[in-house]
């Protein structure tokens, strides 16, 4: 049926556009690329006069094949659990389309299993579909560059392509032979209007890059003699991708029509739009002019961050098919003969790559969203440099604070927080009920993945788990979540191939620490407060936790804390600064009480033998172990403070824990100019007074409690020896 739908939809008879025409068409689909979205009639429009009739032909013939294994595949699978190895293997047997090498890979998974005590047909299925994603693959690869690409894009799409498939088509690479150079440099002259010696001196004949869209040539300027990276569009793929996109989207709109119809089978989502989102991102790419004010704005948002590097754009040699860029001379994160020979650490550019990212999708939201390893360059200078900015995208400010909310609903194992945060995040429409998802969320997460800690999790075994609960319940990534999945998860595997234990979330939250910590926005403070603050304690290994792990960050700055400082004196940070009091309450409590055993220790000494007072202590004031805990941990955060008050300090701070040593510890450090800083910050705000009245009350309130309960326990009767004692 989708055969006959597909070879139907072009009345036109087949025709050869004439160039000055297809030239036209295409700039007119950039444009409205530009606008977000190419509609089903801006892609009929592209398609007319196309060869669409024998394309769809070719393509419904491929795809409808693999459809039907898929079908009965389906139909194979048994509606229950039953443990019958010999029937599983019976299947195996009989498996059509199925090579030796994989049913002998399908007969020992299910042997496996079944000793394993496991469903032996479960795993079957498991490595059929695994197979048929092979297929897939393979399929995708031969329909063509605009195929590649939806295939590149459905593998960051766990929403809609189960687990098997989404490890088959990130291994999708675009790579393609290159196109005759005599036909690259024909674009380049009648799109510069210039001949290609006049532009270029020693321009080669062989590119030394090919991929679906383009090819690249190393060159040099005439006018000033700067080497150059000169990238030039293979012709006619305006025409070849609106008439492959427009068929991709007649069969998207015949699924979203038909699917529940024919297999049941009820999308959570609509394709068709989905797909032409895709149309317009990939238009985008065509257009090398969008591309040079893509990489300019980059370069403007992040350029000046440490460590990286943007190639300049050269716009007296710029059209929308030929881009020339300064050339970079680097080495690729993959190739570790070249990495070696310049004594460059793969692991230590990724970390640099990883905070970018994280400054590109939490700072600005605008991020390259295709970081893959031809794209990333390491310098011998230590820069990062960034290539390709064809495909970018931008995340909302809202989903932006989200991510990080849901970083702490994660740390705080609080599911249904984040269940909810999926609201924020747009991967749940407001109307869906979130509480079937936080058993979901509790049953992953606390299976044993977190419980080393966030920052020891795997990043692609959280993306790969998260992605079989978003499979299974109504879930739309969005488009922007999707690239930064794919960015993020690339980025691991580089560093992964050069360090095993490399642990992408490790490098990521020192980032997330130092905003957490210094950035005014509302929505952050709210989740500092829900970070370090829980049942009204003041978390004081959290927040010391926070403090050295900003500390890691590259884009750690001192001045962030003292805003900080600001707001935890502020009518805001109340909730904090009250649960801070009543922690400190506790220390200064246990202090007094120590006093107190040490008082009547020396007293009981002058009428007790040495062996008898510490139980007639104990038997009164119990020895607290938390007290020389809490004195650690506020010792040890009262000193990351001060290093970050005052960064020059090289002294550590020992001694008693009381307010009078922590004092001299800060002055013996601390310069003039920063001691009349605390001292303003302190004088304009109320709150340092109401901090020492709340923790006096709280200290007093524990002292009556204890004086009337040892008083209680001292009237009680007692005889004997006990009295006398």
């Amino acid at each position: 049926t989708m055969a006959t739908k597909l070879t139907n939809v072009a009345s036109a008879p087949s025709a050869t556009h004439h160039s000055k025409t297809a030239k036209i068409q295409a700039e007119r689909l950039r444009a409205l690329a530009r606008a977000g979205r190419l509609d089903r009639d801006d892609l009929r429009n592209a398609a007319k006069g196309l060869p669409v009739r024998s394309r769809a032909v070719q393509v419904a013939t491929r795809l409808g094949a693999f459809a039907g294994a898929l079908v009965l595949d389906a139909a194979q699978k048994p509606s229950g659990n039953v443990l019958d190895v010999d029937v599983a293997l019976d299947d195996v047997e009989d498996a059509e389309g199925v090579s030796g090498d994989v049913a002998r890979e399908m007969r020992a998974q299910v042997e496996g299993a079944a000793r394993r005590g496991q469903d032996p047909n479960r795993r079957k299925y498991r490595a059929k579909d695994a197979y048929r994603a092979r297929q897939l693959l393979n399929l995708l690869v031969e329909l063509g560059p605009a195929f590649v690409k939806v295939g590149q894009a459905l593998s960051s799409r766990p929403d809609l392509v189960p687990p098997a498939y989404i490890d088959a088509l990130s291994r999708l690479q675009d790579r393609m032979p290159s196109f005759p150079h005599e036909v690259a440099m024909q674009v380049v002259e009648e799109d510069l209007g210039r001949k290609v010696e006049d532009v270029f001196v020693d321009m080669p004949r062989r590119p030394i890059a090919a991929a679906s869209l383009g090819q690249v040539y190393k060159a040099k300027l005439r006018s000033n003699g700067h080497t150059v990276a000169v990238k030039v569009q293979r012709p006619g793929m305006a025409e070849s991708i609106a008439m492959d996109m427009y068929l991709v989207r007649e069969a998207a709109a015949w699924i979203d029509e038909n699917l529940e119809k024919v297999g049941g089978i009820v999308l959570e989502q609509q394709l068709a739009p989905l797909v032409e989102e895709f149309a317009a991102r990939l238009f985008g790419e065509l257009d090398y002019e969008q591309e040079a004010d893509n990489a300019e704005k980059f370069e403007k948002l992040y350029g000046t961050l440490p460590r990286i590097r943007v190639p300049k754009v050269y716009r007296e040699c710029l059209s929308t098919r030929v881009l020339v860029t300064e050339w970079i001379n680097g080495s690729k994160l993959t190739d570790k003969k070249a990495m070696e020979a310049r004594s460059l650490s793969v692991v230590d550019f990724v970390d640099v790559g990883i905070e970018c990212t994280l400054r590109q999708l939490l700072d600005h939201g605008y991020f390259h969203a295709d970081p893959h390893p031809g794209n990333l360059l390491a310098m011998s200078t230590g820069e990062l440099c960034y290539l390709d900015f064809g495909v970018m995208s931008s995340a909302p400010e809202n989903a932006r604070y989200a991510i990080i909310a849901h970083v702490v609903h994660l740390v705080n194992r609080d599911y249904q927080a984040m269940a909810k945060d999926y609201y924020d995040l747009e991967f749940l429409d407001p109307s869906v009920d979130t509480s079937p998802l936080v058993p979901a969320l509790a049953n992953f997460f606390d299976s044993g993945v977190i419980d080393m800690g966030v920052d020891q999790l795997n990043f692609k075994a959280l993306v790969d788990g998260l992605g079989e609960i978003f499979f299974q319940y109504p879930f739309r990534v969005p488009p922007y979540w999707a690239l930064v999945l794919r960015s993020l998860t690339v980025l691991e595997g580089l560093a992964i191939y050069s360090d095993p234990e490399y642990k992408l979330l490790a490098k990521a939250y020192p980032y997330m620490a130092q905003r957490l910590l210094t950035d005014p926005e509302p929505t952050l403070r709210r989740s500092l407060e829900e970070l370090v603050v829980k049942d009204g304690r003041f978390d004081v290994d959290r927040f010391e936790g926070l403090i050295e792990n900003s500390k890691k960050s590259q884009s750690y700055d001192t001045e962030g804390f003292w805003l900080f400082l600001e707001w935890f004196l502020s009518p805001e940070g109340h909730r904090v600064r009250e649960a801070f009091s009543k922690e400190l309450a506790i220390l200064l409590d246990d202090a007094s009480y120590a006093n107190t055993r040490n008082m009547v220790r020396n007293a009981l000494k002058l009428i007790l033998p040495a062996e008898e007072v510490e139980s007639a202590v104990d038997s009164y004031l119990k020895l607290r172990k938390q007290e020389s805990d809490k004195a650690d941990q506020f010792a040890r955060l009262f000193e990351s403070a001060a290093e970050i008050l005052v960064p020059n300090t090289t002294g550590t701070f020992s001694g008693t824990l009381n307010p009078e040593n922590f004092l001299k510890f800060v002055q013996n450090s601390i310069s003039t100019e920063q001691r009349k800083r605390l001292q303003m910050l302190a004088e304009h705000s109320d709150a340092l007074n109401e901090l020492a009245a709340s923790i006096s009350i709280e200290v007093i309130t524990r002292f009556v409690a204890r004086v009337t309960k040892l008083g209680l326990q001292v009237s009680e009767p007692t005889t004997g020896k006990a009295r006398k004692k």
